[in-house]
């Protein structure tokens, strides 16, 4: 488990509110200069506390839905394991790909334009790994809430970020261009990257790169620049919360994300369509904090839930702002225009 100090807490959150701030300005709220700040956040790689800079994308904009899967297997071995996570990493169209333990063994999420769609991308993958799954359960994603990370724990009210929509209603998908879509894959590769190695790579100037990024924050296209830090790293274990509700009427969820803001190990709430209808991923420090999180979660909900379910999530082998498959996609509607 590693140790932050008051300055590194501080570089943490302001990267949080947003990867690409310069460090000029996370300099002067730090109290440091540019070359100690730099020298902090390298450091910060180096020791596995931050794990990259992405983007978060709005493929909803494009007409691309968020499908959630999770598999319980059988008969399986190391090996077969191992292959199954590979097929679903590299599946062009798998946004976040885990390994988990409890009533799932793998989780992963699809980007796919409707439920017909859908279905024919996971019966694929179901052909490629059916022999080993006991059962499977699926869900649409809605909306998403996120917190901010709390790491000065200076409050006692945690703000949530924007609420992010996973599910489509778009009439008429937004149209954009090829270089558009290297840009959105470069910043999610890293999004603190500068404009002059973007346009370096992309063989434009760095002025057309800064005003192709600004348009596409403008169109809601690229929704955050993310920091990524390693939980696990810190001390934290991954907890995730299913939950089950009857009729949960739009007063009470407000009731509800209130009380959650009082919860600083909350990452994130997901509203969802299909076997259960919420999903709340908690860090805890071990088995008895996640419990006393559980404990208030259930308190707050004991009218509204039927059933829940909890698991471990182990590692991340897959996160994607933009799915390789979307990208392509979007590269050949760009060429028809």
């Amino acid at each position: 488990m590693v140790k932050l100090d008051l300055k590194d807490k501080r570089i943490l959150t302001v990267l949080d509110e947003s990867a690409r701030t310069p460090l000029s300005k996370i300099a002067a709220k730090v109290g440091l200069s540019k070359q100690l700040v730099d020298y902090r956040i390298k450091s910060l790689i180096r020791r596995g506390i931050i794990n990259g800079f992405t983007i978060r994308c709005d493929l909803t904009k494009f007409g691309y839905s968020t499908y959630g899967v999770y598999l319980r297997l059988r008969n399986l071995t190391e090996k077969r394991e191992k292959e199954i996570i590979e097929i679903l990493v590299n599946h062009p169209f798998t946004k976040w790909v885990v390994l988990c333990e409890g009533r799932w063994d793998l989780a992963f999420s699809l980007s796919a334009r409707d439920v017909v769609d859908f279905d024919s991308k996971f019966s694929k993958i179901l052909e490629q790994i059916g022999s080993n799954v006991e059962r499977y359960d699926t869900n649409i994603v809605l909306k998403l809430r996120e917190f901010y990370h709390n790491l000065l724990e200076e409050k006692s009210i945690y703000k949530i970020k924007p609420i992010y929509h996973e599910f489509s209603s778009q009439k008429k998908a937004e149209k954009i261009d090829s270089i558009d879509v290297k840009i959105l894959k470069e910043l999610q590769l890293n999004s603190r990257a500068s404009l002059v190695s973007i346009a370096r790579k992309l063989k434009v100037s760095s002025d057309i790169i800064r005003y192709r990024m600004n348009n596409l924050i403008k169109k809601g296209i690229i929704l955050e620049f993310r920091t990524r830090l390693g939980y696990r790293t810190l001390g934290y274990s991954w907890y995730q919360l299913i939950i089950d509700l009857r009729r949960f009427p739009e007063a009470e969820e407000k009731k509800f994300f209130g009380i959650v803001q009082t919860i600083p190990s909350i990452t994130y709430l997901v509203k969802c369509i299909g076997k259960w209808d919420l999903e709340i991923h908690v860090r805890a420090l071990n088995t008895e904090h996640f419990r006393k999180v559980l404990k208030k979660i259930r308190h707050s909900l004991s009218a509204f839930i039927v059933s829940y379910d909890t698991m471990i999530i182990f590692k991340r082998y897959k996160s994607r702002a933009i799915p390789r498959g979307v990208a392509q996609e979007l590269l050949k509607g760009a060429k028809k225009k």
